[in-house]
């Protein structure tokens, strides 16, 4: 029988744990034409909530599209990614190829936008050439008011989830904020459209919409996305076994090694069946005991780490060292000066180090005030090394 779980990819339906307040909050305030910025750590899932999301209101009639700007290093190919989605959201709202590329032609005039047929014979793609150098006020206004202003036209309303936006941020050069500038002075243009602002970098992307000096000031309600409440998860954990005609005992234990993360959740609980599974047959009831737990820990960090290791070494020595700290001692307030000895740091190398791994989102400040991993398995893993 099929593994229940699934992780590692953007989840909907029965793969969906539910979220109904969340769900909610951004249904109605996106509907209602209110901009909204959802915060949260890598895997919290946030991508899947706004898939989810989203399809409910394109089932009301409100087209949607997505731009995922993590990978995205250059000015040239922020625009294009952004030209392309607004070109797509037309195109599948246009039944005539030959009204489309007469549109087209009338509203990308620096842009030259290229159609093929999809790779699946499904229909067709879009392929934008951005003229260099970049001029981005113009690209952009073409990209995101010549759909709003389609949009107007059709009587339509749109939502673009804009996911890791704060990589926008990398690219302005110093603090002239220009990318960032260009693209709130065009949004806040827009009449028929929402805009979803994603980032899992918490700080970054909440500094960008709570700063005074910044572009973003207020222009858009703050969700922070934090672990999916235990009521929810576990029933959700019960009914994914029940569907494979197993019950799982004492799920609680199992939300006690992730925090809630569903992400980790839906790993654990993958490589839990994987035990299980061949001992079905005389019994359909799980307990998940203290050893079945560990080996299944176990198996889930082994398989994340081609996750952490490029991460870890991602970090510069002495952010290993904070971390190192952290996963061993914390969470901590202030951390006692035996524990810096042990490294062979000072409290400005500490406190440096952990200012820039806040910055990058890899520790936050918890609820009572203290640093901790944002991630509670590679604080294992790091803890276990």
């Amino acid at each position: 029988m099929d593994n229940p779980f699934l992780f590692g990819k953007i989840v909907t339906g029965e793969h969906f744990c539910n979220r109904e307040a969340e769900n909610r909050l951004l249904k109605e305030n996106l509907k209602g034409g209110q901009s909204m910025v959802i915060i949260s750590p890598r895997r919290m899932g946030k991508s899947s909530l706004l898939a989810v999301v989203t399809t409910q209101l394109e089932n009301v009639g409100i087209r949607c599209g997505r731009v995922d700007y993590f990978a995205l290093k250059s000015i040239s190919k922020v625009v294009g990614e952004t030209v392309r989605v607004c070109a797509e959201l037309m195109l599948r709202q246009e039944s005539s190829m030959k009204r489309f590329l007469s549109l087209t032609g009338n509203v990308f005039k620096r842009t030259r936008i290229a159609i093929e047929p999809s790779p699946d014979g499904s229909g067709f793609s879009i392929k934008p050439t951005i003229s260099l150098p970049v001029e981005i006020r113009e690209s952009l206004t073409e990209a995101i008011l010549g759909l709003d202003l389609f949009m107007g036209k059709k009587g339509k309303k749109g939502v673009l989830v804009m996911d890791e936006f704060q990589e926008i941020t990398d690219l302005d050069n110093g603090k002239s904020r220009v990318l960032e500038a260009e693209f709130r002075t065009i949004i806040q243009s827009t009449k028929n459209l929402s805009f979803a602002f994603l980032g899992s970098k918490a700080s970054v992307l909440s500094e960008m919409f709570t700063g005074r000096k910044r572009p973003f000031f207020q222009a858009a309600k703050i969700m922070e996305l934090g672990p999916i409440d235990a009521k929810s998860l576990r029933k959700y954990i019960q009914t994914r076994f029940k569907s494979v005609g197993l019950v799982i005992e004492h799920p609680e234990l199992i939300l006690e090694l992730t925090h809630g993360h569903p992400d980790y959740t839906q790993r654990l609980c993958s490589h839990l069946y994987d035990l299980v599974s061949p001992s079905t047959k005389s019994s359909n009831r799980i307990e998940p005991h203290e050893t079945l737990l560990q080996e299944a820990m176990a198996r889930m960090i082994e398989a994340c780490l081609l996750i952490f290791i490029p991460e870890w070494e991602n970090y510069t020595f002495r952010q290993q060292q904070v971390l190192s700290l952290l996963a061993e001692y914390g969470p901590l307030k202030r951390v006692p000066a035996i524990h810096l000895a042990e490294y062979e740091m000072s409290h400005t190398t500490y406190n440096s180090a952990l200012k820039d791994l806040v910055k990058k989102g890899t520790i936050k400040v918890n609820p009572e005030g203290h640093y901790e991993l944002t991630d509670p398995i590679f604080s294992r893993w790091i803890k276990r090394h």
